[in-house]
Order: structure tokens, then sequence, then C-alpha cells
């Protein structure tokens, strides 16, 4: 088998290089391990319910890294616009604050909380982002110390960069994020049937000029001299004149002999987002809220999705999707994990009393990778290897724990975006 570049990964990152590689009127060949395409972008359909694999925000909406990624395909993404979103605080919902006039309107927030407030998210603005990557968010704001601010940066954190720990969290991640966010029009928006229009608009560009390979895990990236020269999946050898690997980087080491060692510590040592999440298919409606809900002890996120797009659920039944991001090092405990989860539901339960006794068909997922790193102090963009490969100058990398813009997803689209125009440029 041979093609001029093989993509090995159907998640966001491995469908966007690829369909933009086709696009371009290069023949793509995309190996994918599993049996279905979207990776961790996945969706199901099931008793007329669509439900994503977990919870997926498209940051900044049409402005976003997804949006633009797709542009490139000349395809437009179709957003649902969203509700406002909600804070569950004290036995009640209130508005969530996400930017100033929301800070200096909220009754969360005393009047000296908003003027520390505000100075700390005009000192975040006006940061160079990379020379706060090494600050922790904790050390670099006034207000940190601050129960009530404490708890706001902590869910700002935690829905902006699935990383609830204002110890941990990059300042200079979090700044960059947040001057992205006050220029948008939208933080946030839900694409039309969820996951599977991006999937299926991507899907279809690569098979203009190429093709899929499911349920084929490549074995072997044989690197000799400088250059990637074959790669081996099911007993078979393939070759390209490029490759790109759009998977966990975590996993490249095991399978690609004769990179540097610096560069394969660096990709081992990438630790990713993990938590528990709970999709539910409700036999009846239970809640109007059409934004995002947030909860900040723990700090937990979700949606009651069909009521934002009604495609997702039968008419008069109910889907939403909830997330409780956990370190990763908890997710191999077992009995924490499920001591979480025993919260976690008896939290939902409390904000939606009888929640539980609808479920008509419930997925519990406990995952050790949400997002491919965490945005951390000493996991930023200058420290994760970029989309070339210093020891193969045909091999590319992308996908959401790579070096490009953004987190998670944005980060999986903008290093696509950014690794299909490097093979484009190889190939010339």
């Amino acid at each position: 088998m041979s093609a001029d570049v093989i993509v090995i990964g159907a998640g966001y990152a491995g469908l966007t290089a690829a369909a933009i590689l086709a696009h371009n009127g290069v023949e793509v060949q995309v190996f994918e391990s599993t049996g279905h395409l979207g990776g961790r972008a996945t969706f199901d359909r099931k008793d007329g319910f669509l439900v994503d694999y977990g919870i997926h925000a498209n940051r900044l909406a049409g402005e976003g890294a997804a949006a633009a990624a797709l542009r490139e395909i000349g395809y437009e993404i179709d957003f649902v616009e969203m509700g406002e979103g909600l804070l569950w605080w004290e036995g009640s919902f209130v508005p969530l604050p996400t930017d100033v006039p929301g800070m200096l309107k909220t009754k969360l927030l005393s009047a000296s909380d908003k003027t520390i407030m505000v100075a700390d998210l005009a000192r975040l603005v006006l940061a160079n982002p990379v020379s706060k990557a090494d600050v922790p968010l904790h050390d670099m704001v006034w207000g940190a110390d601050r129960p009530r601010m404490a708890m706001l940066f902590k869910v700002l954190a935690g829905i902006c960069l699935v990383c609830p720990d204002a110890r941990t969290v990059s300042a200079g991640d979090f700044a960059a994020f947040l001057k992205r966010a006050l220029k948008a029009k939208e933080n946030v928006g839900f694409p039309r049937g969820g996951t599977s229009q991006i999937v299926e608009a991507l899907s279809s560009k690569v098979e203009e000029n190429g093709s899929f390979s499911l349920n084929t895990r490549v074995k072997d990236i044989k690197v000799e001299k400088g250059s990637v020269v074959s790669v081996e999946a099911k007993s078979e050898i393939s070759k390209a004149r490029a490759y790109v690997y759009a998977a966990p980087l975590q996993k490249l080491s095991a399978i690609a002999e004769g990179l540097t060692q610096d560069f394969t510590a660096r990709c081992d040592s990438i630790v990713p987002t993990a938590g528990i999440s709970i999709d539910l298919c409700l036999s009846e409606k239970v809640s109007d809220i059409d934004g995002l809900i947030v909860t900040p002890d723990p700090v937990t996120m979700g949606q009651f999705t069909s009521n934002i797009d009604p495609t997702t659920a039968p008419e008069s039944k109910q889907l939403a999707t909830f997330y409780y991001p956990l370190p990763v090092e908890t997710m191999d405990d077992r009995d924490r994990v499920e001591a979480e989860e025993k919260r976690f539901r008896g939290l939902l339960e409390d904000m939606f009393p009888g929640i539980m006794s609808k479920i008509e068909w419930e997925r519990a997922l406990h995952l050790k990778m949400v997002d491919g790193f965490e945005p951390r102090v000493g996991q930023t963009s200058k420290d994760r290897p970029g989309v070339a490969v210093p020891s193969a100058r045909n091999l590319f990398l992308a996908g959401d724990s790579v070096s490009a813009i953004g987190s998670g997803g944005d980060v999986a689209f903008n290093s696509a975006v950014e690794a299909a125009h490097s093979v484009l440029a190889f190939l010339k």
C-alpha cells in the first residue's frame, strides 16, 4: 500500500490534516486503530439520541480554531447559539461571570473583590503569555487568596483550560486564552449535530482524494538516516513521501525507533487531562437550561445538549452530558474513582432532583485522557514538541498534545493546519 501521505490517527487532528491535504490534491491514506472515525471526538447514534463521546467545547465558536480549520477545506460549521452559562451556587443557579461586565454585575463578589478581580483580569490581558508561561496562575493574581475570587479563578481555569487548579495551571496559557476570549463575539459554540457534523465534513473531504483503513493499528514507524521509510500495520508495509502522526504523543516512542532520546522523553512525559464523563439519555425533560452548567466544588461542567440542539434527542426526551475533571493519577485508583463518581451523581441529583429516575439509558466513562495535555507549568507550548520532528525530516506531528495555540481541541485543529501546510511545503 502506498500514498503521497500516510496519516496515523483519525481523530480531529488526523482528519483535519488529511482533509486539508486531500483538498490540495494530495493522495492520503489514513490509518485508525479503532473501528470509528473521530478518536476522542467520536459519537454514537442510539434509540434516537445522538451522543458525543463526552462534552466537546468549540471555544470562540465561529472565531475559534475548529471553524478556522474547516474553512481551509471550504466548509463553514453550522453553530447553534448557546444560552448564558450558569453557576450552581449555594443551592441555586446564578449567572456565570466570564467577562469584565459579568464580574462587575455578579452578586458573588463584594465591591472590593470586584475592584481586585478587574485589576487581575487587566494584568492578565496585558501580560506576555510566553514570559508568564512558567508562573502559576495563583502567583500572578492578587485575589487568589480571597475565597470567592479564588473560586471564580478555579472555575474559569476549569472550563477554559480543563485545569481547575490555580496553583498549577500556567498563567501564560490562561492569559493567552483570556486575550482571545475577550475579543470574540461568543465564548463557546455548539455545532449542530455535535461532533458528528465536524467528523463527517472532514471525512467526506478526505474521501475525495484518499481512503481510511479502520481497525488498523500502526505497530512500527521505521526511521533510517533521518527519514521515515515505512510504517507497518497488520503485518503489511506501507510507504509514502511524508507521514503525519496524529495519535497521542505519549504512544509514539513505543512504535518509532530512530528518534532522539530527548525528543521521545518530551513526548513520554506529557501529562493529559482526565476525569469522569456521564451521558444521560432521559425519558422526559427535566430542565430548560440551554447554556453551560458549572459547579465550583468540585469543578464540574455540563449541558442539556438537546436544549441547545433538539436534533440530538427524540421529541419529548432529553440528552445531558456532564464532565468532572480529575488528576490523571487518580484514575488508576478504582475505589477513589468510584467514590468520586458517586459524589458526582449526588451533585447532579442536588441540582436536578429526580433526574436519576428519568434515565432511559446512560454511559459513564472513566477517561485517562480527555485532552492530550494539561496546561500546567512545564507543559506549555514552549515545552511540548512542535509539528516538525528533528530526527525525521518527513514526519510531522498533529494532535492535542503538540505545541500549538490553545488547549484541547483547539491545539488539535491548530497543529493539524500547521502540519498540513508543512507537508505541502515538503512535497514541493
